[in-house]
């Protein structure tokens, strides 16, 4: 059984704003059990609801598939913070070796604005560098999860 884990939770719909909250998951009882570190609220994945649980290939993210009121949801947990949406404004300052870094560089590259696809793929390149360190992590968690939920 994995350890509990410092996760980030992305609940993904459609139309929505998505924000994610950092915690802590673990698996207890009957469920995989999301408690949030800010305000120690704690979101149950009752494993009788769940649909599917995966790893998502070559980054850092368990996606978990489960029913809700005969609606299908689904739920991102990053075993890394999630890198930002959108690109940073022009004129802000990021740190050296920030990793969602993805300001054009040069004498001019503060008040360039960053282009969608560059900053994109800064982000692809984030995930895909950090979800090779956790894939093994990310494997026994999905076989927890298959495992308990496939139990009678």
């Amino acid at each position: 059984m994995p350890e509990p884990t410092t996760v980030w939770m992305v609940h993904l719909r459609r139309g929505e704003a998505t924000s994610e909250v950092k915690g802590e998951l673990e698996v207890s009882g009957d469920a995989v059990v999301f408690t949030g570190n800010k305000d120690g609220e704690a979101v149950s994945f009752p494993f009788a609801d769940v649909v599917r649980a995966k790893r998502l290939r070559g980054s850092p993210v368990l996606l978990l598939e489960w029913r809700s009121d005969d609606a299908a949801r689904k739920t991102a947990f990053y075993f890394s913070q999630p890198p930002p949406l959108a690109p940073p404004e022009p004129g802000t300052t990021t740190l050296p070796g920030d990793p969602f870094t993805s300001r054009p560089m040069g004498a001019f590259g503060a008040i360039r604005r960053t282009s969608k696809r560059r900053h994109q793929k800064t982000n692809i390149q984030y995930l895909q560098t950090v979800g090779i360190k956790q894939k093994d992590l990310i494997k026994a968690w999905v076989d927890e999860i298959m495992e308990h939920r496939s139990a009678p």
